[in-house]
C-alpha cells in the first residue's frame, strides 16, 4: 500500500495545489530528456556518488525523469525517500539510512542497491508548490553530509532545470 503525499502543518501549501500544478506540467511518465539527464549526472560528479536523480512525486508514485546510476524508471512512495524530501524547505540529508528510522525497513536500503546516503532538494514551481526533487544516493554513509560547496550547487539546481518548463 502506497502512503500518499500529505500536508504537513508547515507546508504552505495543500497537496491537492501540489498535484494540480504537477500534473499541468504533464512531465510524469514522459521519454528521457538529455538535460534533465545532464542536470543528474553533475549532481552526481559534484556530490560525488553513484546514483542521481531527478524525481517527480505523483499522489502514489514517483517518477524518474533522469536516472544516473541505477536502471529504474518509477517507485511506489512507500520506497521513495523523495516523497519526504519534497515536505522539507531546505536540503533534506540522510546521512546513513540504516540508522533512520523513517527508511531502515525500505527495500532499497535493505536489498539491492543498498542505500545509506541521500540527499535531495526540492524542485518547486515560482509559487512554491513543490514537484520533485534533484537528489544523490549511494551506498556508502556520510556522516559529514555534504560540503557547503555540494549543498549549494544541489540547491541551486532546483530552480527551473530547464528554462520555462516549471515557471
Amino acid at each position: 500500500m502506497t502512503k500518499p503525499v500529505v500536508d504537513t502543518p508547515s507546508a504552505s501549501w495543500s497537496a491537492a495545489d501540489r498535484l494540480a500544478a504537477l500534473h499541468s506540467f504533464a512531465v510524469t511518465g514522459t521519454e528521457p530528456e538529455k538535460a534533465f539527464d545532464d542536470i543528474a549526472r553533475i549532481a552526481a560528479h559534484i556530490c560525488g556518488t553513484l546514483i542521481a536523480l531527478i524525481t517527480f512525486v505523483d499522489e502514489h508514485r514517483q517518477w524518474f525523469k533522469a536516472a544516473i546510476g541505477i536502471d529504474l524508471q518509477v517507485t511506489s512512495l512507500d520506497a521513495a525517500f523523495c516523497a519526504q524530501s519534497i515536505l522539507e524547505a531546505d536540503l533534506f540529508i540522510v546521512p546513513d539510512a540504516l540508522q533512520d528510522p523513517r527508511f531502515a525497513c525500505n527495500p532499497f536500503v535493505q536489498e539491492e542497491p543498498g542505500l545509506r546516503f541521500y540527499a535531495g532538494a526540492a524542485i518547486r514551481t515560482d509559487g512554491g508548490l513543490p514537484l520533485g526533487t534533484v537528489c544523490v544516493l549511494d551506498p556508502e554513509p556520510r556522516p559529514q553530509g555534504l560540503t557547503q560547496e555540494q549543498s549549494d550547487t544541489l540547491e541551486h539546481r532546483t530552480g527551473n532545470p530547464t528554462p520555462g518548463v516549471f515557471g
